[in-house]
């Protein structure tokens, strides 16, 4: 028989566990919430059994990690101001995700960088783990674990006296934004998984669960940005059945456009919005929405997506985009300025980050075989996941 707990998706629980217990009994118990909830799940794999499995299983969770909380503040002799919203079962209100509240604690904070909300966030909400978090930063592993650790305290000491309903009623443009960008890195660690445990590169319930709480706060504030966010996601979402084949990665040309989702698409366009300031995300839309339009990659089709990608690094500069525009360069034979930049980018990034050193081999592959064939054999013995060995075996192309 199978395992009750196979199909439980404790990572995406963990989150939404955390915020409850958070919301009812304050920052100030982080450490012992994340202690209760792992005890909890701990609990469950012991305790459910093929034919004795709860059938909220939420719910039983719930109640047994704010069980365990409550047994540890008795056994410290810890007392807690209870806020006034009393959480009996976790059944969350219909048109409310306790998550993007606690995403707007977090956004709201004054004592910590943009960069630590975000890696703070990734981890106790979404449950990424910190390697996963570190190819979607390009932060070490050991400076992740001290961000966290230092986020933490951080946030305990600026709301130790304060309510979290009354930080959530300040809620401004600022701290929207910052939520969209955590969305997006949550969106695109599961769109581009780096998880070890699963055996395909796409961790669709992120993305999924990315999109949904991104619908919540369209919704609730009506945002051109968040508009422009939603149809990113679902540019994205819709070709997800295609990136996988009988359990091969398909590089985006490769991929059998049939598969992709119309109605995901036509809803990707509805949702895209000129805004009136030109963003980071707008323009990325465009950019994908351009690939899943066009016919013919021709040099002219390579030429409008490399301005784009030039305004996009005016606006928001950043490797990653640069390894892009430097592959769009290459392809629209714009080949020494290519080679140019990715010189640059390996003096800046590690020369273990897996897209650039496929660039390297894909750009070598015509003019020194051999050194691409080194490249290509470094990459795979520092990959983990199979799947991605097996598309980097069977092809050179890059992963969009």
């Amino acid at each position: 028989m199978s395992n009750p707990t196979a199909e439980t998706n404790y990572r995406a629980i963990y989150g939404k566990l955390f915020s409850a217990l958070t919301r009812q009994f304050g920052i100030r118990y982080f450490s012992e919430i994340e202690d209760a909830i792992q005890n909890s799940f701990l609990k469950s794999v012991k305790n459910w059994k093929p034919d004795n499995t709860p059938k909220k299983k939420e719910d039983w969770l719930y109640i047994t990690a704010k069980n365990d909380l409550l047994n540890q503040l008795k056994r410290n002799n810890k007392t807690t101001d209870l806020e006034v919203y009393q959480t009996k079962s976790y059944s969350e209100p219909k048109t409310n995700d306790l998550r993007l509240e606690t995403l707007f604690l977090i956004a709201s904070s004054k004592s910590i960088s943009k960069q630590a909300k975000i890696v703070f966030v990734l981890k106790n909400i979404f449950g990424l783990g910190v390697q996963e978090i570190a190819k979607s930063t390009l932060l070490g592993n050991e400076a992740i674990y001290k961000m966290v650790k230092r986020s933490k305290s951080s946030l305990q000491d600026e709301y130790k006296d304060r309510q979290i309903s009354g930080i959530i009623k300040r809620i401004q443009n600022e701290e929207i934004s910052l939520v969209e960008e955590v969305l997006y890195a949550v969106f695109n660690s599961g769109f581009d998984s780096f998880n070890e445990t699963q055996k395909s590169i796409v961790n669709k319930d992120l993305c999924l669960e990315s999109f949904a709480l991104a619908k919540i706060l369209f919704n609730d504030y009506n945002q051109q940005s968040t508009s422009n966010l939603l149809s990113l996601f679902c540019f994205h979402i819709a070709r997800i059945e295609a990136k996988i084949s009988d359990g091969n990665l398909i590089s985006f040309f490769n991929q059998d456009r049939k598969k992709w989702n119309d109605e995901m698409i036509n809803l990707g366009f509805h949702y895209l919005k000129k805004p009136d300031k030109i963003s980071k995300i707008y323009i990325e839309t465009l950019i994908v929405s351009k690939y899943m339009t066009t016919l013919s990659f021709t040099i002219d089709f390579w030429k409008d997506i490399i301005k784009l990608y030039e305004i996009l690094l005016q606006i928001s500069p950043s490797p990653i985009i640069e390894i892009n525009y430097c592959f769009c360069l290459y392809k629209a034979e714009r080949k020494e300025e290519a080679i140019i930049l990715l010189e640059n980018l390996e003096r800046e990034l590690t020369s273990e980050h897996i897209y650039l050193s496929l660039i390297k081999a894909t750009f070598l592959s015509e003019t020194n075989p051999k050194e691409s064939e080194k490249i290509t054999a470094s990459i795979i013995t520092k990959m983990n996941q199979e799947i991605r060995k097996k598309y980097v075996l069977e092809s050179k192309f890059i992963n969009l």
